[in-house]
């Protein structure tokens, strides 16, 4: 008996080491199978958890610090106006004075305490009062201004005054990181807002080529300040938000800003308007005017028109005339309005500028202007 359980075992062993390893039928691989699941496992390296990985913080408010206090609040008071009273109370509280109170910002552009900011900020001002991020306040004088392209700059004598950074060279891009900072509502002083440079929009106007197209929101009371790039540096006035069709105070995102490296000379032009005066008003001529008043010899875009002459002013005593075309200044050819700025922004109180005019086209004039003095006062 023990003899056949013997070989019985022996012959089971022999059939399982067969099936195991030497047998390709189904039953041997379903066996197989079988054995490894439930037998054999995988040694494999323990999972080991990746290193953190370090991300750079995300802020900007270094860069922001640059030019922030440099952003001042601006308050003006117009001349007071009778209206009616809408909530009287009684028969002799049927009308009130409207004083005209008017808020925005502006940006302190040098230790010499100039102001830049809008001109419909300051319009029909009676008194301009500007507030520093640090708490100073000083009533401000209007240094003059240019309507055209709503553009301000007031004086205010303070020491120890926060200066914007400020760099013309750094070229702006689509894409660009921007930062608004101003006073929205005439209540939250030092408010940043933050956009990208949507695109640069054609502009010609008084030699500006461009406009930036930002997304950063501007509210009431942000006109005047500052519009810096990532660096901190200004690159731009806030001044022109799209509005609705409907109307109301809804934010569209879409603004308009003058670069600050585009109107930089005209800034420097009404800061020397302090002290230097032409007695003339100077405007470009579009393409379609051109012929009105240039030479035909006269290439498109050159010289400039005179708009409007000061009676008793220095242009005026120069024999200037509104509409005169100017095609050279001190024997230089005007090559653009922008060229205009160049020669006359430097200009002082007793210097001569030589104009070469044509009047109604074909009269040509040598005409030597002497510039004077006069004090701008307030609109």
């Amino acid at each position: 008996m023990k003899f056949w359980i013997k070989y019985t075992l022996s012959g089971l062993a022999i059939a399982l080491f067969y099936l195991l390893f030497f047998s390709e039928s189904e039953q041997s691989l379903a066996l197989r199978q079988w054995l490894a699941q439930r037998f054999v496992y995988s040694v494999q390296e323990p999972v080991k958890e990746p290193a953190p990985i370090a991300l750079p913080t995300v802020s900007y408010a270094d860069a922001i610090a640059k030019t922030a206090p440099s952003v001042v609040s601006i308050q003006t008071v117009g001349q007071g106006q009778l209206v009616r009273n809408p909530y009287p109370k009684n028969i002799d509280d049927q009308f009130i004075v409207n004083v005209g109170i008017n808020v925005g910002s502006g940006v302190i552009i040098n230790d010499r305490g100039y102001v830049v900011t809008n001109y419909h900020v300051v319009r029909n001002a009676k008194s301009i009062s500007v507030q520093l991020s640090d708490g100073r306040k000083k009533i401000a004088t209007l240094v003059g201004s240019n309507k055209d392209l709503d553009l301000a700059v007031l004086h205010i004598d303070l020491p120890s005054l926060p200066t914007a950074l400020i760099n013309t060279s750094r070229k702006i891009q689509t894409g660009d990181v921007v930062f608004a900072i101003g006073n929205p509502y005439g209540e939250f002083d030092q408010t940043v807002t933050m956009g990208i440079v949507g695109a640069t929009r054609a502009f010609i106007k008084e030699g500006i080529e461009y406009l930036l197209q930002v997304d950063a929101a501007i509210h009431p009371g942000n006109s005047g300040g500052a519009l810096i790039n990532a660096y901190g540096e200004l690159i731009g006035i806030t001044n022109m938000q799209l509005t609705p069709k409907t109307g109301g105070g809804a934010q569209t995102g879409i603004s308009f800003i003058l670069p600050y490296s585009e109107i930089e000379k005209k800034i420097s032009a009404i800061i020397n308007s302090e002290n230097a005066w032409l007695g003339m008003t100077a405007s470009t001529i579009s393409p379609n005017e051109f012929s009105r008043y240039a030479p035909e010899f006269i290439e498109p875009g050159m010289g400039f028109k005179i708009s409007g002459i000061a009676p008793e002013g220095p242009a005026a005593l120069a024999g200037l005339q509104e509409n005169d075309f100017v095609s050279h200044i001190n024997n230089r050819p005007v090559k653009s309005f922008e060229a205009m700025y160049d020669f006359i922004s430097d200009a002082k109180p007793g210097d001569k500028i030589a104009l070469t005019i044509y009047r109604n086209r074909q009269e040509k004039h040598e005409v030597l202007l002497t510039v004077e003095k006069k004090k701008v006062a307030a609109e």
